[in-house]
């Protein structure tokens, strides 16, 4: 009988391990969708990823060296005023876990850093950007929302600058998933944050390769080129 009972536990364990193992890699996982490089889009949004005040807060061993996230927070501020004046959308992201079990693992392991009824789930406070839309997800690939693609092909936009954290997580996750579908994807490098930024580096790497752009002066670029069109 207490041997019954010990294999019963340890099934019971493995089956809830594996579960967690799914749901992990459920989340982590970049998406797959219909290719849009048959349609005729010409536009370009702005999408700020995961900015909120959960994430960029310290807590315990994950801290933000401060210069390196004001930095990062006036790039994408900088980076929102660019896309107003161009009248490009901007689309904040915004990541909320779903699921009992997987918010009760978040409060027990993550200090609750993205938990339904979290105090700081909305964008961190020294975000300027007015977004045209406000995206809930809750799986690393923004793209995982059939609201993202729906608002895309409603305004008919090809071009995506990412911005946002983590660059190792669910930036690049959401630029997989744009890459599969065809999307024309620019990765706002000082306008990233990375914990691990070794491991950043090689994930842009990874993603040139796949086809996606890294730029370094957005908007420095863009103020250089109005001067050109309009000298003084």
């Amino acid at each position: 009988m207490v041997l019954i009972l010990v294999l019963g536990v340890l099934l019971a364990l493995a089956a809830l391990a594996a579960y967690t193992f799914w749901g992990v890699l459920k989340i982590q996982t970049p998406t797959n969708g219909p290719s849009i490089k048959s349609e005729d889009r010409r536009g370009t949004a702005l999408l700020i990823i995961d900015v909120q005040a959960d994430f960029t807060k310290e807590t315990g061993s994950r801290k933000w060296d401060p210069e390196y996230l004001q930095s990062r927070l006036d790039q994408i501020n900088a980076l929102a005023e660019l896309a107003k004046q161009k009248s490009w959308p901007i689309i904040a992201i915004r990541h909320v876990y779903q699921g009992w079990y997987t918010n009760f693992l978040v409060r027990l392991l993550g200090g609750g850093l993205g938990a339904q009824g979290s105090a700081g789930l909305q964008m961190d406070p020294r975000i300027t950007a007015k977004p045209d839309l406000d995206i809930e997800k809750s799986k690393s690939d923004a793209f995982g929302e059939q609201e993202l693609s729906a608002f895309l092909k409603t305004h008919q936009l090809d071009h995506l600058i990412l911005t946002g954290l983590d660059g190792n997580a669910c930036v690049k996750n959401t630029s997989i998933g744009a890459l599969n579908r065809g999307y024309r994807v620019e990765l706002c490098d000082p306008a990233i944050l990375a914990y691990n930024q070794k491991a950043w580096e090689l994930q842009k790497e990874a993603l040139q390769e796949m086809g996606a752009a890294v730029s370094h002066d957005i908007v420095e670029n863009a103020a250089d080129a109005g001067a050109e069109k309009d000298p003084a």
